[in-house]
């Protein structure tokens, strides 16, 4: 019998994930949108599905929920969908029964109108994509002894007829169902065992931890600090001809039938639209002398870059790019449509606060093709060279380190070159919490698991890495701070038996909702499973 199990689990992969899965395949398969769904039709006006050629009646629907306590939390039966996790689980129930049958299982009326009475056990059907806050699907004890303690057959008549509003007939046939259902899962999940290494391997997950600080070197921050000449684009552009002419295919839909846009720079002075009449007067201030040096003939980026309180782009000398009208505030928009390119304007004031606006250039309509290249050419030029210099910084960084510099003085360093920047994109070391072995170091967009897997190969005697990792764009530079490993005459009898445990505990379950899976994909197949209204 369990060969037969084993034969129709071969090709089988294991994965918690999967378990999501058998909730898919069943929505699928029913509903009035279903290619062959024959709904009330087929199965009759009463009927909440058919599998294969056992019916599954909206009365049964009803007695499987109350069995499983919806009607009693009926709050939490919302919440976790369990009138469609109940449906399921008769579905899955009928074909994990069926499949019993086939490879001989047998239970009778009597059988289970025996067990009922000696020992209250019901089957429960619940899906096997019920999450942890459902009753698992099985059986579960009652008791129908009256006032004496013994077995009443009237309170268990009444239980059926009452509370489940079914026939003695119709019941037992449900727990026929449900105990073949159940012995057939027990026989699939019969077969897992846990070896010794899956065991040791889970404790090593579970116990070793390793700590880094680590430095990333973001071409952002780098890109900040390039100053494009105009013959040095013009000698890059000449030797990429082809991934500008290709940039400029794809991103062709930016620079064709554009309504009017303005190429804009800023200084802003912050001024709180609660702050007292003293606090914008100083404010406005500050800006009037900056305006004054801008009309005296100052470098307006470098201004910018100096003074402006908008971090984002006082970085870029107050660039704020092309935008069309509408995406800066309005007093903003109304002032920088308003005026000619090279243009600056008078001190304009919005809830920011007080703004110096240049205007760079201005475009409508389709922008010439050498204009767009060029433009196109630069970012990727500047993207190039950011990369590189991140990549540089991060190499002389980690040298630095291996010549015997303290990661303190190396920051000290920096700090030194940035001035007084507090630039978040700037390098500085940060310290990873304790990971292990599968996990990422560092939380957020990049995928650092490989900088896990370096830290494990590494020791006290060697914490620097040969070389920086380049994870996504940026480039990281990291020290071995700590590791722990788990240590053989720690992991005792006790502790091996509670991971064992644990560990079959999981494979069953993951065995079992595959096995199901496998069941509910060859009814897809046989087209024989249709849900009703």
């Amino acid at each position: 019998m369990l060969e037969a199990i084993m034969k129709k689990l071969s090709g089988v992969v294991l994965g918690g994930v999967i378990a999501l899965l058998s909730l898919v395949f069943v929505l699928q398969f029913g509903g009035p949108q279903a290619q062959g769904c024959g709904g009330a039709a087929e199965g009759g006006a009463n009927a909440a599905a058919k599998v294969y050629d056992q019916l599954i009646s909206q009365a049964d629907l009803r007695a499987a929920f109350v069995l499983a306590g919806g009607d009693s939390n009926p709050e939490l039966a919302k919440q976790y969908k369990m009138r469609e996790m109940v449906l399921m689980g008769l579905v899955e129930q009928a074909v994990l029964a069926r499949e019993a049958r086939s490879i001989g299982f047998h239970v009778s009326e009597d059988d289970v109108m025996e067990q009922v009475a000696e020992d209250g056990v019901v089957y429960v059907p619940m899906s096997v994509s019920a999450g942890p806050f459902l009753p698992p699907a099985g059986p579960r004890r009652y008791d129908f002894s009256g006032d004496d303690g013994v077995f009443s057959k009237d309170n268990l008549k009444r239980f059926i007829q009452g509370g489940l509003q079914r026939s003695i007939r119709d019941f037992a046939e449900s727990q026929i169902e449900g105990t073949l259902a159940d012995r057939m899962r027990k026989a699939v999940m019969a077969s897992v065992t846990v070896g010794s290494g899956e065991v040791w391997q889970a404790y090593v997950r579970d116990n070793e931890n390793a700590t880094l600080k680590y430095a990333r070197f973001s071409p952002v921050y780098f890109g900040q600090q390039i100053k494009v000449s105009e013959a040095d684009l013009k000698t890059w552009m000449e030797a990429n001809q082809q991934p500008v002419d290709e940039e400029y295919t794809r991103q062709k839909h930016r620079y064709t039938g554009l309504e009017k846009q303005v190429h804009a720079r800023h200084i802003l002075i912050k001024s709180d639209p609660s702050s007292d009449e003293e606090g914008k007067e100083a404010a406005r201030a500050r800006a009037d002398a900056l305006l004054k040096r801008v009309q005296a003939g100052e470098d307006f980026a470098a201004l910018a870059k100096e003074h402006s309180e908008d971090t984002g782009s006082a970085k870029k000398g107050g660039d704020l790019g092309f935008n069309p009208k509408g995406r800066m505030v309005a007093p903003f928009d109304e002032a920088q449509f308003g005026m000619q390119a090279g243009q600056i304007s008078d001190i304009v004031e919005s809830t920011f606060g007080f703004h110096i606006i240049k205007v760079e250039a201005i475009r409508e309509g389709d922008v010439p093709v050498d204009e767009a290249k060029q433009e196109l050419a630069e970012k990727l030029y500047r993207d190039e060279q950011a990369g590189k210099l991140a990549g540089q910084a991060a190499v002389d960084a980690l040298a630095t380190l291996k010549a015997g510099t303290g990661i303190e003085d190396l920051e000290a360093e920096w700090k030194k070159a940035r001035g007084e920047s507090t630039d978040a994109l700037a390098p500085q070391f940060r310290d990873t919490r304790p990971f292990g072995r599968t996990d990422s170091p560092i939380h957020g967009a990049v995928d650092s698991a490989r900088l896990a897997d370096a830290a494990f190969a590494m020791d006290e005697a060697k914490p620097l890495p040969d070389k920086p990792m380049k994870l996504g764009d940026d480039y990281f530079v990291y020290r071995l701070q700590e590791k722990n490993l788990a240590k053989r005459e720690d992991f005792t009898a006790e502790e091996q038996q509670k991971l064992r445990e644990r560990l079959v505990n999981t494979k069953r379950r993951e065995v079992l909702t595959n096995y199901v899976l496998t069941l509910l994909q060859q009814a897809q197949k046989d087209n024989a499973i249709q849900l009703g209204g």
